[in-house]
């Protein structure tokens, strides 16, 4: 195998390789991503005195404002997670693998738990509830509003256009 097919080879597996990690060997934390996959319910902030439950999809080439008691799904969260552990890799294979696995361990094994499973719940979700595009912001897991970086702009919207508190 020539050197930079192997770097871009790993560089496709290695969202996989992580995905497959957090699954099989953090079963505590594993739970709550294959919760996501069949339960619409998500942790975001419940409907009733605090206002609607409220769901952010987007991606890393979005800003987003006033995200305070949402849940912010970054979509493309394991594409930049792969990006940044293989940026530079060196085509020899041991030490490609080397340099890998010591920047997952600098990046702390929480963290990489949470950006893997932020992006996996996010993509289930986006997919239960249909959203095609970013941002896209969900109210109550009923309603969508596409193309507002302002999270409270769109709660404002959302709730002059039929949304109930």
């Amino acid at each position: 195998m020539r050197p930079h097919t192997f770097v871009c080879t790993a560089a496709r597996g290695l969202a996989t390789v992580l995905l497959t990690w957090v699954l099989a060997c953090q079963p505590s934390y594993a739970a709550g991503v294959r919760e996501a996959a069949g339960v619409r319910e998500s942790a975001g902030v419940r409907a009733g005195a605090l206002g609607p439950r409220i769901e952010v999809f987007t991606n890393s080439a979005i800003y987003l404002t006033n995200t305070q008691g949402a849940d912010v799904y970054q979509l493309d969260g394991l594409q930049q997670l792969e990006e940044q552990l293989s940026q530079g890799l060196p085509g020899d294979q041991a030490q490609a693998t080397a340099i890998a696995a010591a920047r997952m361990k600098a990046i702390g094994q929480a963290r990489l738990q949470e950006l893997t499973a932020n992006a996996a719940r996010g993509i289930v979700l986006a997919q239960q509830y249909g959203v095609d595009r970013a941002p896209a912001i969900v109210f109550d897991g009923r309603a969508v509003v596409y193309g507002m970086t302002d999270v409270a702009a769109a709660t404002t919207f959302y709730l002059q256009h039929g949304g109930q508190r």
